[in-house]
């Protein structure tokens, strides 16, 4: 009986978000972005202008807020039960310790869903009742995950071919060991789970390395070789593209089963189909908007090798995401994304008359990814942003001129500098020229003036209005 009554709670409680999502009052936010780029701290920002909004005087282009039409906001509970509580108060206490610092990275799934109440703007619809509510849910996880979602697209061959051009670009210690180590396998013959997993970890640990060097943005994957959570150590994680040009031109389809390349293959396969199938269905497959965040400043210090390949790797994930325009059917039983914002984090790091050019950079670097998106008929748009704010702008003399700066703790140092980052180009940038631009575009740290209160922020309320606006109808 209490089996029954169990499904029968999930049934209703499935139908209850179908029609609430019908009825637009609910709204599923993904906030994508590679490690680094700035998640957690964007959705601790994201909820604590909500949870302020009564007394909230930072958001002037939040439409509802100046309105007056939003009464309350709150941490609600949600029905998945199995995904941890996104960790919005530790987050903020990160922030306004006594010695602050960054909330930490990611490494694991988490959600957080608010509840919003409001002021019914349309007359109609108030002559029946004056308020409504909305509810925002929001999934946070680790960067390195993200990578994953292009292999849903792509055979084993054609993940190996990937590989073989990304190794290319590469000249590590690393995967010169292992490429002489995987060049002596013979792929049309059997190869024991132990040699493989020792083969295996040898690409493990040039994905690692590579991942965490400064400026490095290739799309290396599996993500859960880099951070494997919960499949540490597990068997679905042993196995290694084939880098062999003459192997991966050769027919695969008269080798036996049990032959290295035909046991790495199935492999692969059991990876998108029992790990990355799976993350994306349940975590991507329902997404009504989607903010993507990018550490621009990063790949400007980086160069631009650093630069291609972060803008092959965002329009790579970019492509793996159901973008189309929306309505209550949609809604309820087939939903897709459609509104985008593609946002450069970390706006306080550079002067405020620089935003434009950063905002220009961000869009030539993405064109080819936004022309496609926007075709499908979706609302777009680009914009520079922090989520927290810790600097502030000065003027001060550098190299004999007086140039607008940035003031602030430099994380690495913990002491008080002020910065000239150097002057961002006004067009794009190319290979030829890349080199004649010298930037030095630092990190700063947490102040001690943050309070638990309302987080300082740049455009956060451009960011609701263009994400959850026009909800409150």
């Amino acid at each position: 009986m209490s089996t029954n009554k169990s499904t029968l709670k999930r049934l209703v409680d499935t139908a209850e978000h179908l029609v609430e999502r019908g009825i637009d009052k609910r709204v599923r936010i993904a906030v994508t972005g590679l490690s680094k780029a700035g998640k957690t701290a964007f959705i601790t920002s994201f909820m604590n202008q909500l949870l302020h909004v009564t007394d909230n005087d930072q958001l002037p282009f939040f439409k509802p807020a100046k309105d007056g039409r939003l009464l309350a906001s709150k941490v609600s509970s949600y029905d998945e039960l199995h995904i941890p509580e996104f960790k919005y108060k530790q987050s903020v206490s990160y922030l306004v310790k006594e010695q602050p610092e960054w909330p930490p990275s990611t490494t694991g799934i988490s959600q957080a869903q608010l509840d919003v109440r409001y002021k019914i703007k349309n007359e109609w619809l108030r002559k029946v009742q004056k308020q409504s509510h909305l509810t925002i849910d929001i999934i946070d996880y680790p960067g390195e995950w993200l990578l994953d979602l292009p292999l849903l697209r792509l055979s084993y061959k054609e993940w190996s071919s990937q590989c073989l051009e990304l190794i290319k670009q590469n000249r590590s210690d690393s995967i010169a060991d292992w490429q002489e180590q995987s060049g002596q396998l013979i792929y049309q013959q059997p190869l024991s789970d132990e040699q493989i997993t020792e083969v295996s970890n040898g690409y493990k640990t040039f994905v690692k390395n590579n991942f965490s060097k400064d400026h490095t943005y290739n799309l290396l994957q599996p993500g859960r070789f880099i951070l494997p959570g919960e499949l540490e150590g597990a068997p679905v994680l042993d196995f290694f593209p084939v880098t062999d040009s003459d192997i991966l031109h050769s027919d695969w389809d008269s080798l036996a089963q049990d032959s290295l390349i035909k046991t790495l293959e199935k492999r692969y396969n059991y990876y998108k189909k029992q790990i990355v199938q799976p993350f994306f269905k349940e975590y991507f497959e329902k997404v009504d908007r989607q903010i993507l965040l990018v550490d621009c400043l990063e790949v400007l210090n980086g160069g631009y090798q650093n630069y291609c390949n972060m803008q092959f790797t965002l329009i790579e994930l970019l492509k793996s995401f159901h973008y189309g325009q929306s309505n209550w059917l949609k809604r309820m039983f087939n939903p897709s994304i459609d509104k985008l914002l593609i946002a450069a984090t970390k706006a306080d790091h550079v002067p405020p008359e620089q935003h434009r050019p950063l905002e220009a950079f961000l869009q030539d670097m993405l064109q080819e990814a936004r022309n496609d998106i926007q075709y499908e008929g979706i609302d777009l748009e680009t914009m520079v942003i922090s989520s927290v704010k810790v600097t502030e702008a000065v003027m001060a003399e550098h190299q004999g001129q007086k140039l607008m700066c940035v003031k602030g703790i430099e994380l690495e140092s913990g002491e008080e500098v002020i910065n000239y980052p150097g002057k961002l180009a006004e067009q794009l940038i190319t290979r030829n020229d890349w080199q004649e631009h010298q930037y030095d575009f630092i990190n700063f740290a947490v102040p001690d003036n943050l309070t638990n209160g309302i987080l300082p922020h740049i455009r956060m309320d451009k960011v609701l209005q263009f994400l959850i606006g026009d909800k409150f109808r």
